[in-house]
Formats: structure tokens, C-alpha cells, sequence
């Protein structure tokens, strides 16, 4: 698949949720091109603007739009990277910080490649910053 097949998937994901997609085309295509990589790459087309973990379960949270879109729509009128954006979508918006809530995963994957014996041997501020990690 090339970048400019992916446009129309981009605008019918948008159109089915109320969104609509970045003016930006070369934005837009640069995404397509980071997805069709992640689908080579991982099986799966992962956000691009976000780190696979390598664990399934964890990495299909950011296939595109993932599952933080509509939260991040709703509050900052656009999804973390920019690509979907609201129908109230403002030109100042691009400059409203989005949080990245898939950030808690980085720090458990690479908490866990670090110490290999296991999660439970994780310094107590793991635990007390993100108490799920004892259900893991």
C-alpha cells in the first residue's frame, strides 16, 4: 500500500467519529507512511508517534486511532499526535500540550527489561507512581 491510499482510510476513521482530519497533508502522509511501517513491522498499524513495546496486549492500545483519541479530542481538540481533530478544532490548539497517556507502559516495559527477574523487584516509587503495576 502506498502513503496516498492510506488518505481516504484517515478520512473515513474521521467522518465515522465525528472527527475530521489535519489540513496538513504532508503531515498526513507522513503518517500513513509511519503506519504502513508499524504494520510491516509489528503486524499492526501502530501509532507512529508513540514507541512499541513489543507486548501485544500492551502495543494494540495505540493502533491508530488509538484508544486515548476520544479522550484527547474531547479535551484538547485533538488526539495526541495531531492527526484526528475536532470539529471545534482551532489553528492555536496545535500549541496546547496533549499528555501522553500511553506513557505509563514505556516505564513498565523498560522497568521490566532492566530488571528481567521480574516486576514485583521494583523499587517501591513504581508502585506508589502507577499502582497498577502490581496486576500486572
Amino acid at each position: 500500500m502506498k502513503s496516498e491510499e492510506y488518505l481516504p482510510i484517515f478520512e473515513r476513521v474521521s467522518e465515522k467519529k465525528g472527527w475530521k482530519t489535519s489540513p496538513d497533508e504532508e503531515l498526513l502522509l507522513s503518517f500513513a507512511e509511519g503506519l504502513i511501517k508499524n504494520k510491516e513491522r509489528y503486524g499492526m498499524p501502530l501509532c507512529p508517534c508513540r514507541m512499541a513495546t513489543g507486548k501485544k496486549e500492551i502495543d494494540r492500545l495505540i493502533i491508530c486511532p488509538c484508544v486515548y483519541a476520544a479522550e484527547d479530542i474531547q479535551n484538547y481538540n485533538r488526539c495526541f499526535c495531531g492527526l484526528y481533530l475536532s470539529q471545534n478544532y482551532q489553528e492555536e490548539d496545535i500549541y496546547k500540550p496533549v499528555p501522553d497517556q500511553h506513557f505509563k507502559y514505556y516505564i513498565l516495559t523498560f522497568a521490566a527489561i532492566i530488571n528481567k527477574n521480574s516486576l514485583k523487584c521494583l523499587p517501591l516509587a513504581v508502585y506508589r507512581l502507577f499502582p497498577f503495576v502490581r496486576k500486572l
